[in-house]
């Protein structure tokens, strides 16, 4: 059978049908892939660096890039937005604004570290150029910091979203409760997003919790899930 040939201006036509979101372009795909790419690269040298004994700690962020992206985009658009990351959060700091020299300083412990000038574990701290006001390498720690920022600002005046950040660790401490009790009580603009990959630290999601969804727990506060 003879082969169809397609034309230019109908490959162009079946280019234009595009599936993107409304207001996504390919460049801005381009963009995205681009700075995850950068985060994966970053941490796989922090990575190798841990493992020679040249940097103190390390907590990978591999396979978490699409998550911290997508959701600062969204805090973008949103506009007022402010961020409380945990520690695997390396690519939600990078696409934030943490370029790699900062990151890298921070890391070595050298002075100009925009998070602590290298008095604090690496990337902890507060980066308030970027929105940035907490970051904790104690597990659950932010949640009800954020939950407090969030009333501060309503208490103020202020049309604020807080970005909350935790693992699926975090959801077996107290803090966890206590955090999103207090935001569904109070109504507080508080968005929480877990990042679950399966394991706090060492422990497997089936050692700490009897639920297969972590997200079913958010019924009981009364918040909608996206997942």
């Amino acid at each position: 059978m003879p082969r169809k040939r397609t034309t230019s201006t109908q490959a162009n036509r079946a280019r234009s049908k595009s599936t993107l979101p409304k207001g996504l372009k390919n460049a801005d795909l381009v963009d995205y892939y681009s700075r995850m790419v950068q985060a994966r690269s970053l941490d796989e040298r922090i990575w190798a660096l841990n493992r020679q004994g040249k940097v103190p700690i390390a907590a990978s962020s591999q396979g978490h890039e699409a998550t911290q992206l997508g959701s600062l985009l969204a805090a973008e658009k949103d506009g007022d937005c402010f961020l409380f990351p945990y520690y695997r959060d390396l690519a939600l700091k990078v696409a934030a604004g943490l370029t790699p020299v900062q990151t890298m300083m921070s890391f070595m412990g050298k002075a100009g570290d925009p998070y602590s000038n290298a008095r604090q574990f690496p990337l902890q701290g507060a980066d308030l150029s970027n929105k940035i006001i907490q970051i904790s390498n104690v597990v659950a720690a932010g949640l009800t910091q954020s939950v407090g920022y969030a009333l501060g600002a309503r208490m103020a005046g202020e049309k604020t979203v807080v970005f909350s950040y935790f693992g699926d660790g975090a959801t077996s401490q107290g803090e966890l409760h206590e955090a999103m009790n207090f935001a569904s009580i109070h109504k507080l603009p508080v968005i929480f997003i877990c990042e679950n990959n399966r394991y706090a630290i060492s422990t497997p999601q089936r050692s700490q919790m009897m639920v297969e969804e972590i997200a079913s727990r958010a019924a009981s506060y009364g918040f909608p899930v996206h997942r």
